[in-house]
């Protein structure tokens, strides 16, 4: 009875042929740069990563999807040619709120990777691609739509 004590609760290199995962706390920069399709695209990467469940990934599609509608609906009801509406900020929080999806779906496994040993890898190069590409592509998508 007393052996089950020292049993070690956490398999180590459970994680080892898989490519390393980002912190779910980095998501917060392409999140708030680049909105919530950048944050959404790279949160599903790094579920995969970590091996979240499918319901969890689920969810954090049906966030990030969310997150682009509400984005588009709020822009749509302050977008003002002739003023100088914060259109830029309300997809800045709405790539916060999706974010707070990830970290939600993402602390624990990434926590027990970090316990087992593991290393997170560098969001930079992803993250600017996905700020760049995604943010870019959702801002057309954004003028689109507020100039039909």
């Amino acid at each position: 009875m007393a052996d089950d004590l020292f049993t070690p609760t956490i398999a180590p290199a459970a994680y080892e042929a898989r490519r390393p995962p980002w912190r779910p706390q980095s998501l917060i920069f392409p999140a708030v740069f680049g909105g919530p399709a950048a944050v959404t695209v790279l949160a599903l990467v790094n579920g995969r990563r970590l091996g979240v469940s499918r319901p969890a990934q689920l969810a954090m599609l049906g966030a990030g999807l969310a997150g682009l509608v509400a984005r588009l609906t709020i822009t749509l009801a302050i977008f003002d040619e002739e003023a100088d509406r914060p259109v830029r900020l309300v997809g800045a929080l709405a790539g916060g709120l999706v974010w707070l999806a990830a970290a939600a779906t993402q602390k624990r496994p990434f926590r027990a990777y970090e316990l087992r040993g593991g290393r997170p890898a560098s969001l930079w190069l992803p993250g600017l691609t996905a700020v760049l590409l995604l943010g870019f592509a959702e801002t057309v998508l954004v003028f689109l739509v507020a100039g039909a």
